[in-house]
């Protein structure tokens, strides 16, 4: 029995009026949107600081997505930065017999509302002298508790004071607190806990946070008159942005929303071209015959057996190569394959076809009933089979990139959750970071593989009686 007639854009009307592609089109909608935030939320200027550390040293590092706060019913802190600007600053000179001393005093006030502790507190002042100033530094609680943080001398020659709650330093003023309250030596000490807890808590060995207007107290002395310091406090939160952020402090947002575009063009393009050609030489093989079509079939069982992955991963090991040299190498060994031999099943039940007779008789050429009668006649049973063909191309690419040879400089899915995996993030529970890529490449597969489905239960008359 020959193949039933049907016309692309009719195949498409039935597609979507069943229930997996209904639901292959919602999904395909969601990925798309994905790539049309792209430009909106993190254009190519963006991107190409992915790989700069330095360009994210302001986010929160390991952070979760914002919307966490939800599932857990707790208020998590977010971002909090004082640049110099939101110090307030007065300055006096002291004048003795013999010489000037300059002072200035920097203020900055921060409410402080959440109901987790930051991440992280980082304390900068960097001081423009010829010589050398002296600066100290209170940190002052919502309960009129005063610690001072540092009291040092700042020279030209090392102009920068950076103090940080993962240093040295910071933990040692943080046990002297602890002490100072409790009257005893904390068993592990976690600066930002030990110095944002209320006292009562910390008695209890369980840190509570103190919430209220916190400040940042410093107070400069200088013998040069023309000296000036500048500050930053940032104190990190434990939330960030809709995806979280990685190890290194960046925005897994942005990676997400790269990661579609990235994906849909790699594995469309690979499945459109691969399939297109392997229809041609199935209708060549089929209408043909004789040598033409010993030698596609035989050259396609070749093809077939060879483990393309393996192959992959050895040419971009040893070349380093970009995602769209690898989406070259990805088509040259996908000219033939499984579409060849079931389009070539197809074509000689077509080419007996009446209008095929007709055309021969009327002295057309081959090559003008092969692409003008029988490759349209052919093109909407390859729909499922281009459709299916994509969750394919999908996983190699993040296969690749998981493992590190994918593309060097853009951010994909794949690339996201190999920098999980050596990061450690299922075991820190750093779940956002593996489950968000994860999700993505799993909803892009099934929404083609769906499509796949409503195509060939279209098309195929033996799954339209089920």
């Amino acid at each position: 029995m020959s193949a039933p007639s049907l016309r692309p854009e009719a195949v498409i009307k039935e597609v979507l009026k069943t229930k997996s592609g209904i639901v292959a089109a919602i999904l395909l909608l969601l990925i798309i949107s994905l790539v049309i935030a792209v430009p909106i939320y993190a254009p190519y200027d963006v991107v190409k600081t992915w790989n700069d550390p330095e360009a994210w040293l302001s986010n929160p590092k390991n952070a979760a997505p914002i919307w966490v706060e939800r599932l857990i019913g707790k208020r998590l802190p977010r971002n909090i930065f004082l640049g110099d600007e939101n110090f307030s600053r007065r300055g006096f000179n002291v004048t003795y017999k013999d010489f000037t001393i300059k002072k200035i005093i920097l203020r900055a006030r921060f409410e402080y509302p959440y109901d987790d502790f930051p991440s992280h507190i980082r304390v900068e002042v960097l001081a423009k002298t010829n010589s050398s100033l002296r600066v100290s530094a209170e940190f002052i609680r919502p309960d009129g508790a005063a610690v001072q943080l540092f009291d040092e001398t700042i020279s030209r020659e090392m102009p920068r004071l950076l103090m940080g709650t993962e240093g040295e330093r910071f933990h040692r003023v943080a046990e002297a607190f602890y002490l100072d309250v409790t009257g005893r030596r904390p068993e592990s000490v976690v600066p930002e806990a030990i110095l944002m807890a209320s006292k009562e808590s910390l008695i209890r060995g369980e840190p509570e946070v103190l919430k209220g207007r916190y400040a940042l107290r410093l107070e400069v002395t200088s013998f040069n008159l023309s000296d000036d310091v500048e500050v930053e406090l940032q104190l990190y939160g434990r939330v960030y942005g809709l995806a979280g952020t990685d190890s290194k402090g960046r925005d897994l947002l942005i990676g997400i929303l790269w990661g579609a575009p990235v994906a849909l063009a790699f594995s469309l393009t690979a499945a459109v071209v691969s399939t297109l050609i392997q229809t041609l030489f199935g209708i060549l093989s089929g209408y043909l015959g004789g040598r033409v079509d010993e030698v596609i079939q035989r050259f396609t069982e070749f093809m077939m057996i060879i483990p393309m992955l393996p192959i992959m991963i050895l040419i971009s090991f040893v070349y380093r190569i970009s995602i769209w040299t690898l989406l070259v190498i990805v088509i040259v060994f996908s000219l033939v394959g499984s579409t060849t031999k079931v389009v070539r099943s197809m074509v000689p039940q077509i080419k007996e076809e009446s209008y095929i007779l007709a055309a021969i008789s009327y002295g057309a050429s081959p090559w003008r009933i092969m692409f003008l009668h029988i490759f349209p006649r052919v093109l909407p049973y390859t729909f499922s089979i281009l459709a299916l063909s994509v969750p394919g191309y999908v996983f190699l690419e993040a296969a690749l990139s998981y493992l590190g040879l994918g593309d060097p400089v853009l951010p994909t899915w794949g690339r996201i959750l190999g920098d999980a995996y050596t990061s450690g993030a299922a075991y820190y529970g750093y779940w956002w970071w593996i489950l968000i890529p994860a999700g993505c490449i799993m909803m892009t597969a099934l929404a083609f593989a769906l499509l796949g489905y409503a195509f060939d239960k279209v098309v195929n008359p033996r799954l339209r009686e089920m």
